[in-house]
């Protein structure tokens, strides 16, 4: 199934602002968290792979809807759903 990945701050950067994930049947946000900490290949790798435990930092959107409002990273995909990474921003 195809996942559309949409990440913005400098996650971006590493990903791209909007990019395809090809995923198994079945699959769980938790399996794209673990495909997207590995392609970033950056320290923001652990920031997303520990997203259990860094996770208030980041916030994870399905089809618009926080994953806090889910089942976290439990919560099953589907073909077509949209993933959006909203990591903190950072200014002045």
């Amino acid at each position: 199934m195809e996942i559309r990945i949409r990440a913005f701050g400098d996650l971006m950067q590493l990903l791209g602002n909007e990019s395809i994930i090809e995923l198994e049947d079945r699959a769980s946000l938790r399996d794209l968290v673990s495909i997207l900490a590995e392609k970033t290949r950056s320290p923001r790798k652990d920031f997303i792979a520990n997203y259990d435990v860094m996770g208030q930092d980041l916030v994870i959107l399905i089809n618009g809807r926080n994953i806090h409002a889910l089942k976290k990273l439990e919560t099953p995909l589907k073909d077509g759903d949209v993933v959006t990474l909203l990591p903190p921003l950072v200014g002045g």
